[in-house]
């Protein structure tokens, strides 16, 4: 097996090497090259054939409203004196005015005024405006006031300029002179646009650009517009501007040759088309002075990266020096007891590594990222795949045990699988699918619960050492990425959310640890359940206090995490008490065959049950209030489906259980991984036109290093908990405890192997307490979360 996951890993290191370069010989050093400023302008696709959603080429666009246009048009950065939009040219111009005007009043009535001039006006804000200036040829005073940048009190200088004409050149040939004095027109805009870039010339505005000449669906077009609006002659003129360099969005075009549908009368475009038009201008005027550059990091198009901060410089260097360190160990004849093994060191070298690789994939511009966007049938066949795949390694396992280890890991397995394409494509927004989803999270706190109370109730065992080694487990990968990415801890949700349970359930079980063989066992855990019912539900976690130690968290979003499954791991609990108290009397009860017989039709029904009132739920928001009361009949009923019989107890998938070995990094690496943008994109690869390519090769990356990620943060686990240093395997924290020495101390010291100078300072008599050192410890990080924000 770990030659396996030696050869997996390494492969997908091989094929991120290849991605890289290849990205590299890809980039550009222009700005408005490499944070994607021309792509928004230029190229882009339809994520889809029904939707009027568009990806902008290598990036993520934000979707504007109307207090975000008055913040970008109130920028403190503009050097124009007037706040104001203006838009000359004809009709097809008209209508992207009007589709900016309805981010002010969606019932801005578009076919009101033709032909003529109008102003809209934001209530509230005075100055803010969107004005249109009817001159289909350009040749109007205000367009050649404009041009030269003649303003004056009666015409101020705007944020923003878009011209367009065309259309009315090839429809009244006779009086507008055609193509030709298009054209001289068009050589006239290049200049003045050069003129004005000038030292000391007067400058147009902050943003000019052309709108291109609107293409057109011929089969819809009235006689009199076919026999003049030549499609060749349309794509003539757009080839023109472009030769000429001049601003064009060329991405308009490509939007409305994609869809011939989105017209009625061949020539203009519906209001969604036109909307989605002016979001790109937006993006490309405005996101500059409405973006913060901090986390998250959801907006990349005409988005500048800002330089890595001082933490990710310390880390980087921190990354190198165990380098140096691993490579020095081969030639010092003896090594000094305060550097750690070569296996922990090439550990720490792997985790650090992977995650500048991180760093590099999510907060810098070379990788491309892109839309995540829900595709029933894509989602439908990835799952598919998997299905197949999970079927095709089905196997027989050494045990036949309930719930035993193989099963556990498959189950965990499966389930992040479909985690990861619930998130890869953006399925939230569908309620049938985001309630399932909510339970799969529910198995997982369902296995937090009953696994640590099976191995409380077995082995008696309180202490703070294995607590210590499950809490490092699950946190070392979300707290380092928190700090490397600039990110909240909270943002890892599963991580808080697993650890908080585990010492829930840690205290349940260690207060009066005799009743745990008893009836009063029972009494423990409905006391437990009551009191962080009390504590969720009437606000009592100390977020005040977190906030004066300077750790930021949001309590909405952890009662709402909390809360929402705030009973499952009592019922995990609750099974576990049930097969180690009366396992045995079941078995031999003698309608237990009857109750086994009736479980799986019963349990069949009740998986119906379930799935029929979740789908008639109104909404996911709605479903959510319902979901800590009937998540456990899924639950317990796939218990039962899943342990029916003894060869399903003694069988299971090879490829689920690899993936529920590595399932806490699978969760946690995803979000700058698999995903980008802080979990809003997908990250690409190879080339984001290759959706089906980019996304097997960057789950292939992402599985690999995670499998590196799993056994480098064991290694680090085990190395913070002073045990030996070895190349292991991923260690499964919620079902099972890290091997503890015969001949070690109870406490949890040093802070490297072999021992170093901090375990000696651990050997003094004031060092002794573990509880002391948890202090110490949670010290650290606060002074640390403070430093660094």
């Amino acid at each position: 097996m770990l030659k396996e996951r030696v050869t997996v890993t390494t492969a997908a290191v091989a094929v991120l090497a290849v991605a890289t370069l290849y990205a590299l010989a890809r980039f550009s050093g222009s700005s408005r090259v490499h944070n994607h400023c021309q792509a928004l302008q230029r190229s882009g696709w339809w994520v889809d054939n029904s939707s009027l959603v568009w990806q902008p080429q290598g990036c993520t666009q934000r979707q504007y409203a109307y207090d975000d246009v008055v913040r970008c048009m109130k920028s403190p950065r503009t050097t124009s004196v007037g706040q104001y939009a203006l838009f000359i040219g004809d009709s097809t111009v008209r209508d992207k005015f009007f589709a900016w005007a309805r981010l002010v009043d969606v019932d801005v009535d578009g076919d009101a005024k033709v032909h003529s001039d109008i102003t809209v006006r934001w209530p509230g804000e005075a100055g803010i405006a969107a004005l249109f200036v009817w001159d289909p040829y350009l040749k109007g005073e205000v367009a050649q006031q404009v041009l030269h940048g003649a303003y004056n009190e009666t015409l101020e200088q705007p944020r923003l300029v878009l011209l367009g004409a065309g259309a009315w050149h090839l429809r009244y040939a006779n009086e507008s002179g055609g193509i030709v004095n298009w054209r001289r027109t068009m050589d006239g805009v290049v200049q003045r646009l050069a003129e004005s870039r000038r030292d000391g010339a007067a400058p147009i505005a902050d943003h000019v650009y052309l709108s291109p000449v609107a293409p057109v669906v011929p089969d819809k077009l009235s006689p009199e517009r076919l026999a003049t609006l030549d499609p060749a002659a349309i794509t003539w003129m757009n080839a023109y501007m472009q030769a000429a360099e001049l601003p064009v969005f060329s991405s308009w075009t490509d939007m409305a040759r994609a869809r011939p549908l989105e017209t009625t009368d061949g020539l203009h475009y519906s209001a969604g088309l036109e909307r989605a038009a002016v979001n790109l201008l937006l993006n490309r005027v405005c996101n500059r002075d409405t973006i913060d550059p901090h986390p998250p990091m959801r907006t990349t198009c005409c988005f500048e990266y800002p330089a890595p901060g001082s933490f990710v410089r310390w880390y980087a260097a921190a990354t190198l020096t165990a380098l140096a360190l691993l490579v020095a160990h081969s030639r010092w004849a003896t090594i000094p007891r305060i550097v750690p093994s070569a296996a922990t060191l090439r550990q720490l070298l792997v985790f650090g590594g992977i995650l500048l690789i991180m760093f590099v994939c999510d907060r810098t511009p070379l990788f491309e990222k892109l839309h995540k966007h829900y595709i029933a049938w894509v989602f439908t066949a990835i799952l598919a795949l998997a299905t197949v795949g999970g079927a095709a390694t089905w196997s027989a396992d050494k045990s036949e045990a309930f719930l035993g280890r193989a099963q556990t890991d498959e189950w965990k397995g499966w389930m992040q699988i479909v985690i990861l394409a619930y998130h890869a494509m953006n399925a939230s927004g569908v309620s049938g699918i985001y309630n399932p989803v909510r339970v799969l999270v529910a198995m997982y706190l369902f296995m937090t619960g009953y696994g640590h109370c099976c191995f409380f109730y077995a082995k008696r065992d309180y202490g703070l050492q294995r607590l210590t080694a499950v809490l490092l487990r699950t946190n070392v990968l979300a707290i380092a990425l928190a700090y490397v990415m600039g990110t909240s801890y909270m943002d890892y949700y599963f991580a808080p959310l697993s650890s908080a349970w585990v010492l829930i359930v840690w205290a349940t079980m260690r207060v009066a640890p005799a009743a745990n063989y008893t009836h009063l066992a029972w009494a423990k855990l409905a006391a437990s359940a009551v009191i962080m019912c009390l504590i969720n539900g009437l606000h009592l976690w100390p977020f005040t206090l977190l906030e004066r130690l300077g750790v930021m968290w949001s309590a909405r979003e952890w009662e709402f995490r909390f809360g929402t499954d705030i009973y499952i791991v009592y019922v995990g609990m609750a099974v576990a008490l049930v097969r180690l108290q009366y396992g045995s009397q079941l078995l031999v009860h003698p309608r237990w065959p009857q109750l086994v017989r009736w479980s799986v039709p019963a349990s069949i029904l009740g998986l119906v049950l379930y799935f029929y009132f979740e789908l008639t739920r109104a909404s996911k928001f709605e479903y959510n209030k319902w979901h800590p009361y009937v998540s456990p009949l899924p639950v317990l009923c796939f218990i039962v489906l899943r342990n029916a019989n003894a060869y399903l107890r003694s069988h299971s998938s090879a490829m689920f259980r690899a993936a529920g070995l590595i399932s806490l990094e699978l969760f946690i690496a995803q979000f700058h991984l698999f995903l980008a943008a802080d979990t809003k994109a997908i990250l690409v690869l190879v080339d984001s036109r290759l959706w089906f390519v980019n996304f097997g090769v960057t789950a292939f990356v992402f599985v690999g290093l995670c499998q590196a990620l799993g056994s480098a943060s064991g290694t680090i686990t085990a190395w913070l908990m002073a045990k030996v240093s070895v190349d292991a395997p991923a260690v499964d924290i919620p079902m099972s405890e890290l091997p503890v020495a015969a001949d070690r101390p109870r406490a949890l010291d040093r802070l490297a192997s072999d021992p170093p100078l901090l375990a000696r300072m651990a050997s003094l008599p004031i060092f002794d307490s573990l509880a002391l050192r948890w202090a110490i410890g949670l010290f650290a990080l606060v002074l640390l979360n403070n430093y660094y924000d």
